[in-house]
C-alpha cells in the first residue's frame, strides 16, 4: 500500500491500522502481529510498533507482556461510561453549534441524515457500513460547527472508538429509524437556534445508543 504524500511510515502504519480496527478487519480481543501488519503495510515493523503505541495511548489497543498488542475489548461498564461521557461532550458541542450554524450548515447535515434514511430504509447487504460512516461524519461535523477546537480534538477519539464497537450492528431497522428521527429533532432544533433544546436531544440520542451498546456487549 503507498504512502500518501509527504506521510512517513509511522504515520502510514497508523492511519492504515486504525482504519482496519475501526472497519472490522480486526475485531475486539485480536491479536495485532507486528510482522503481518508491517507486511501488509508494505512496510518494516519498527514504524508499525511505534503506530501501536499511539494507538494503545488513544485506547484502541491493548499492550500486554505476553500476548503483544491486542485490539482492546470492552465490558459494559466501559462502554456505558464511554457513551456518557460522549452525551456531554456531544450535547456541549451541540448547545454551542446551534448559535453559530448557518442555514447551509444545516442543509448539509439534512442531507447527511437523508441519505442515511435511505440507506436504512433500503437495507442492502453491507449498507450498515455507509450508514455508520455517514453517521460518523455527521456528529463529526456537529463538533466542528461548535467553534470549540479543544472540545472538538477531545471528543472526536470518542467517536472513534465507539466505531470499534460497531454499535449499529447491533440497532434493529426500528432502531435506526429511531436513530434518523433523533437527527431530524435535532436539526429543528438548529433550525430555532435553540442551544438548550439541542443540547437535550443529542444528549438523550448518544445515552439511547450507548443502552444498546452496553446491553449487547460481551
Amino acid at each position: 500500500m503507498t504512502l500518501a504524500k509527504d506521510e512517513s511510515a509511522a504515520a502510514h502504519a497508523y492511519r492504515l491500522i486504525r482504519e482496519w480496527i475501526t472497519s472490522g478487519r480486526y475485531e475486539e480481543g485480536a491479536r495485532l502481529r507486528e510482522e503481518e501488519l508491517a507486511g501488509a503495510a508494505e512496510i518494516s515493523r519498527t514504524p508499525v510498533r511505534e503506530a501501536l503505541r499511539k494507538l494503545a495511548a488513544e485506547g484502541f489497543v491493548e499492550m500486554q507482556p505476553r500476548s503483544g498488542a491486542l485490539v482492546k475489548a470492552w465490558s459494559s461498564e466501559t462502554v456505558r461510561d464511554l457513551f456518557n461521557l460522549r452525551a456531554l461532550l456531544e450535547g456541549y458541542a451541540a448547545e454551542l453549534a446551534a448559535t453559530r450554524v448557518t442555514d447551509a450548515d444545516i442543509d448539509a447535515l439534512e442531507a447527511m441524515n437523508a441519505e442515511m434514511i435511505a440507506l436504512a430504509e433500503r437495507g442492502e447487504e453491507g449498507f450498515l457500513k455507509t450508514f455508520s460512516e455517514t453517521n460518523t461524519a455527521f456528529h463529526c461535523r456537529i463538533l466542528h460547527l461548535s467553534g470549540n477546537a479543544q472540545l472538538e480534538a477531545v471528543a472526536l477519539p470518542l467517536i472513534d472508538l465507539a466505531l470499534i464497537m460497531r454499535t449499529y450492528r447491533r440497532f434493529s431497522s426500528e432502531r435506526l429509524d429511531k436513530s434518523c428521527g433523533d437527527h431530524v429533532s435535532l436539526l429543528a432544533a438548529f433550525r430555532a437556534r435553540d442551544a438548550a433544546l439541542a443540547q437535550a436531544v443529542m444528549r438523550a440520542h448518544i445515552l439511547s445508543a450507548g443502552v444498546i451498546a452496553a446491553r449487547t456487549e460481551n
